[in-house]
């Protein structure tokens, strides 16, 4: 959704030049009607526009707070991004084509900068000013449902024979969540750090925040920002005590919500080597090459991992 555009930034004032400019693709409600008519959105977009939107502001926000972000809104049209697909050979449907869309709108005079100035009409193309509208205070406290559920196939890297999950993982679910699903599901113990690489992007354990420059924190950024179309593929890497572990994460499936979306285990093999803490005898003499013993499937509570 929110992309950040490190190229020359003429024409706008100087002091802005040398500040990371983050652009977000939106879709304003016309357009995002057609676009679903269209058939060129999926589960894992809002049905309602008024959601759509929460979960925009809440982007822009989590953005703003970066040092030195400078935000801008850029309004989409259903008819440039189907024209822009048909040059480009490529589905006008795919979240990836959209962004590749509003990148390609640079410099074309539709950047709405975020926030609005004082009394300035909403960015979101109401005739409301933007605190009576999406900056309203009660705005963002509505309840969103997760619109869709991934299911994630997660494999521990350079092992044999295979060690494996398959997991049904709310689509808004924070990434910090995820992290804490996946260490359940595969049976790790005691993560000291992590991060996800992948996309193009790199999110990390907000504990490496102030280590690794400004990145993206794993309790700010949600699964879909990472994933969200079949066949997308990340690392996921793990700090044990048995030294730093790769997974491979794909997305296999984009699932609607059937009845309360919650995270679980649909299918695996193999389990996790030992911590040191707790076997290191048998995880040294081992080794990850090894055998692993049987799995068990897990379900996990939304209340847990909301």
């Amino acid at each position: 959704m929110i992309i950040a555009d490190q190229e020359s930034q003429r024409g706008r004032p100087r002091a802005e030049r040398r500040r990371a400019h983050y652009r977000a693709a939106y879709l304003p409600l016309s357009e995002f009607a057609a676009a679903w008519d269209r058939g060129l959105l999926d589960a894992t977009v809002h049905r309602s526009h008024a959601d759509y939107r929460r979960e925009l502001e809440q982007a822009l926000r989590h953005i703003a707070e970066r040092p030195g972000a400078v935000v801008w809104v850029v309004p989409l049209d259903v008819a440039g991004l189907v024209a822009y697909a048909e040059r480009e050979g490529v589905d006008p449907g795919s979240r990836r084509t959209r962004l590749d869309y509003n990148d390609s709108l640079y410099g074309a005079g539709r950047d709405i900068r975020w926030p609005p100035p004082r009394n300035g009409c909403c960015w979101c193309g109401s005739d409301l000013k933007y605190k009576q509208c999406c900056g309203a205070p009660g705005f963002l406290a509505a309840e969103m449902a997760d619109p869709a559920s991934l299911v994630l196939r997660v494999e521990l890297d350079d092992v044999r024979p295979p060690v494996w999950r398959r997991i049904a993982v709310p689509s808004e679910l924070p990434l910090d969540r995820v992290h804490e699903l996946i260490q359940t599901a595969m049976g790790w113990r005691q993560a000291r750090t992590y991060l996800f690489t992948g996309n193009g992007a790199t999110v990390v354990d907000p504990k490496l925040a102030d280590l690794v420059g400004p990145a993206p924190v794993a309790d700010s950024e949600r699964l879909i920002s990472l994933v969200n179309e079949i066949g997308d593929r990340v690392s996921y890497i793990c700090d044990t005590a048995m030294g730093k572990w790769s997974h491979t994460i794909t997305v296999e499936e984009v699932r609607e919500p059937d009845g309360e979306n919650i995270a679980r285990v649909l299918d695996g093999a193999g389990n996790f080597p030992p911590s040191k803490g707790e076997n290191s005898n048998e995880a040294q003499s081992r080794g990850p090459s090894s055998p692993f013993p049987a799995w068990s499937p897990l379900a996990f509570s939304r209340a847990d991992h909301a």
